[in-house]
């Protein structure tokens, strides 16, 4: 597995599991009844503030322990440098995370037009963006693994 393959499936992993916690967070903050008072935004931007804090310092330090033991058991000590195909493969990434968060966004629009409360609607972006950057590493590993 390449050094970028490597980061790609760090970032998924680490990104199911913050958003796992995020997700109960949430949910204990939905069954406390804190997303229908005026205090919603607030509470929503609180734990938001909480959920890109606690996916850097996860992120960062899983890649650098499995860095490390990675480096232990293969003897490489040179990382891979960025070359034009990977350029290519995160542009492509993005595109495809572009198009799915917009996709999503204007679904949140409809259910917003149908009755779902803002509060509400902010979650469901945290999930899409979320969700959007799972496709986004999809898409760039199955294009390392193609050998695009």
């Amino acid at each position: 597995m390449s050094y970028h393959e490597r980061n790609i499936v760090i970032y998924v992993i680490t990104g199911i599991v913050v958003m796992a916690i995020y997700t109960l967070n949430i949910q204990g903050i939905i069954e406390a009844g804190l997303l229908e008072g005026p205090d919603a935004g607030s509470t929503i931007g609180w734990s938001v503030i909480k959920l890109i804090g606690g996916s850097i310092l996860a992120t960062n330090v899983v890649t650098i322990i499995v860095t490390i033991i990675n480096a232990i058991i293969t003897q490489e000590t040179d990382v891979d440098t960025t070359d034009e195909r990977d350029k290519q493969i995160d542009l492509v990434g993005m595109k495809v995370a572009f198009i799915s968060f917009s996709v999503m966004f204007i679904g949140i629009f409809l259910g917003l037009m149908f009755g779902l409360t803002p509060a509400y609607a902010l979650v469901g972006m945290i999930y899409a963006m979320w969700f959007s950057s799972i496709i986004e590493s999809a898409v760039r590993l199955y294009l390392y693994r193609r050998g695009f």
